[in-house]
């Protein structure tokens, strides 16, 4: 874990966290401003931030791609503190990130940082560890005299009022300042120096119980990411390795690759199986058509390793970028051996030629952007570029933990899994019988009045149905059904025709796989809070529209029903009303409309 100050070098920053292998980094002074979260280019790291004006304080914390997955909470207090709630394995980590009020601020705003440090401290239970990384603003000096229990005894310089504040919040939370705890050189001690100043003005806290998990702590006074404050480097050993939740791979046959060449291959090696002609019940048809399409599929288009698309290289981060920043960064190493004038030009000049050409990378990339935005595809990319954009805004992309029915968070995965299995059964059966049809054939009526499915049928539901969409388990896609041609539409027209008849769908297309999707409102970690997506057979959906349109042909709807009607959504249903409210409302008379909310829509 690190603390540092820092403002637009996020790239940067990255650079050193993973030569310096710090996985979390806590920042003061960063000057951005809103309560927002983002990705670092394409490195993998997230940062989460708070401020309020561009010209001073705000706070942020970045997490590397190890560990952001396990972010489970974020909390923000205006622009000097936020926390970010990681469980690792069976541990529930926070890390709260600080910037107290400097020297020469009004005793108010002390007063208010130190009571909105209380009550974060108060907002986390006991079993819970604590980090906090923090420009604290106070020197808390070489002598540990009356704390000795939070002070190690081995500080900078004379203790002050404000560090007489950080030893006081210590002790009532039982926390040990890390950095005073280890024996170093002064070097390694000093955090913040200017000129001929110099301070320990910079903290890591953690509570004395987890005093045995920090192996060592000390500043890098090397680094030239800011040239007064120093990094702060906590090393921290877990008892749970950082890989037990690894996320499992999910092998994919590749079908975004079934075009062009690859199309025509798959088609001409499927032709040639001999399934096509097959005189079998719906159940066995379904069942070897579709292993048959997976296997030439595999063989043809290839397997992914389910990992989802490799990581690019930072935009802008190239080889030119790279060599101006060492160069920077050599030039910077020089001057505390020198401790001349010329040592110190030359790192400006370089420190200036760095700017430069990260000014000029970034202009280029932005060239080929503008190009890349005007040809045939730029509108697809630009709404593809806003929707990645927006989803690496969230605080969390994706939920860890759920809180079961008294509100308490699961951890464990089988505990998850348990209790959205359990409440989804009770949001779609709750309340609801099983109805068994008595198949006894004296009872069935008009079965001989039933026409076949007609392929004509089958090409227009086909010709309506998107590519692109995820998969069922079945895993094959409607684009393989239509670039499979006029044979393709045949031997579904007989699938679907024995299904009419025998009254019995195949039983993969009872199995989908359910995903919750967040609404984006309210907690995020209730169950209420999604809507259950469920991923079915393409070939299902297929049918359903078949019979969809036939069922539409023999009734009549009503006008007046909005939703799942095209071109009558109820977003115009809504508009409607407002306008007829607005009419009644202009004439000055009186209007009665009531409003049903059904509790759930299945």
């Amino acid at each position: 874990m690190e603390h540092r100050n820092t403002y637009g070098k996020s790239i940067e920053l990255v650079d050193t966290m993973i030569r310096r292998r710090v996985n979390i980094a806590c920042l003061q002074e960063t000057k951005w401003v809103g309560e927002k979260s983002r990705e670092i280019g394409s490195t993998g790291f997230k940062l989460w931030y708070t401020g309020i004006d561009r010209k001073c304080n705000g706070v942020g914390i970045v997490v590397d791609n190890d560990y952001k997955d396990k972010v489970v909470e974020v909390k923000r207090m205006g622009d000097r503190l936020i926390l970010v709630k990681l469980i690792i394995g069976d541990e529930k980590i926070n890390i709260l990130s600080a910037y107290a009020p400097q020297v020469g601020l009004s005793e108010n705003i002390k007063h208010k940082f130190w009571d909105d440090m209380d009550g974060f401290m108060q907002s986390i239970p006991l079993d819970e560890k604590v980090f906090i990384g923090g420009d604290l603003n106070g020197h808390v000096g070489v002598s540990n005299d009356g704390f000795e229990r939070v002070h190690g005894g081995f500080g900078y310089g004379n203790r002050n009022e404000e560090g007489e504040s950080i030893l006081e919040f210590s002790s009532a939370y039982d926390l040990v300042l890390a950095n005073t705890s280890f024996r170093k050189r002064e070097s390694h001690i000093i955090t913040f120096s200017s000129g001929h100043n110099k301070s320990q003005i910079d903290f890591l806290l953690t509570r004395k119980i987890d005093r045995k998990l920090c192996r060592d702590c000390k500043v890098i006074p090397g680094e030239a990411l800011t040239t007064q404050h120093k990094l702060v480097v906590l090393d921290i050993k877990l008892t749970q390795r950082k890989n037990m939740n690894k996320r499992v791979s999910e092998p994919t046959i590749k079908w975004w690759n079934l075009k062009h060449s690859k199309q025509v291959e798959f088609r001409e090696k499927l032709l040639k199986e001999n399934v096509w002609n097959l005189d079998l019940d719906a159940n066995t048809l379904w069942l070897e058509i579709s292993s048959c399409i997976r296997r030439v599929g595999s063989n043809i288009l290839g397997i992914s390793k389910g990992l989802g698309p490799p990581k690019k290289e930072t935009w802008w981060w190239n080889e030119d970028v790279q060599r101006a920043i060492k160069t920077k960064r050599d030039m910077y190493r020089k001057i505390p051996k020198c401790q001349d004038e010329d040592a110190y030009n030359q790192y400006r000049e370089a420190r200036k030629q760095a700017k430069k050409v990260v000014s000029q990378a970034k202009t280029n990339f932005m060239e080929d952007l503008y190009t890349k935005l005007g040809n045939r595809d730029g509108e697809k990319y630009i709404y593809r570029l806003a929707k990645l954009r927006d989803k690496k805004k969230q605080d969390l992309s994706h939920v860890r933990c759920i809180k079961d029915e008294n509100q308490n968070v699961l951890t464990r995965e089988e505990d998850i899994k348990e209790r959205w299995r359990s409440y989804f059964d009770s949001l779609f059966n709750d309340g609801q019988v099983d109805t068994i049809i008595d198949e006894n054939p004296h009872q069935e009526r008009n079965v001989d009045y039933t026409c076949n499915i007609r392929i004509v049928e089958v090409k227009e539901a086909l010709k309506r149905m998107k590519i692109g969409k995820a998969c069922g388990p079945d895993e094959i896609p409607i684009k393989v059904w239509k670039c499979l041609g006029e044979i393709g539409l045949t031997w579904l027209t007989k699938l679907f025709n024995k299904i009419l008849k025998s009254k019995r769908m195949p039983m993969d297309w009872r199995r989908s796989t359910l995903v919750p999707i967040f609404k984006n409102k309210g907690d995020i970690q209730s169950c209420s809070n999604y809507w259950g997506i469920k991923l079915m057979s393409h070939t299902m959906k297929l049918w359903e529209r078949i019979i969809d349109n036939r069922l539409r042909r023999e009734t009549t709807i009503s006008e007046n029903q909005f939703g799942f009607m095209p071109g009558r959504s109820t977003m115009e249903a809504i508009f409607l009303v407002r306008r007829l409210l607005e009419k009644y409302r202009e004439k000055k008379k009186r209007s009665s409309y009531g409003i049903r909310r059904f509790r759930k829509s299945i």
